[in-house]
């Protein structure tokens, strides 16, 4: 279980982005142009989670009892709690 906030990050010049398990007060550098990294926002699902997949279309599932949408990654639906079917 991960009990790390996930953000995204974005060099504001290059575009260059990054997801990382940011600490507060610690500034991130861009390596390519040398610039901080400002931040975007956090990434679904936020902390705690079962899952380190973020929530994006290709990550996710149908539960087959409640329709609703999970992580690839879990065994258990986080809405019902019933074991999802096998992928």
């Amino acid at each position: 279980m991960s009990t790390s906030q996930r953000y995204r990050l974005r060099a504001p010049s290059s575009g260059s982005e990054i997801i990382t398990e940011a600490q507060p007060g610690r500034i991130y550098v861009d390596h390519a142009s040398g610039e901080p990294y400002d931040v975007v926002g956090k990434v679904l699902p936020l902390a705690p989670s079962k899952s380190q997949l973020p929530w994006a279309v290709e990550y996710l599932r149908v539960c087959n009892w409640c329709d609703q949408f999970a992580q690839r990654d879990l065994n258990d639906c986080p809405n019902c709690g019933r074991r999802m079917a096998a992928l």
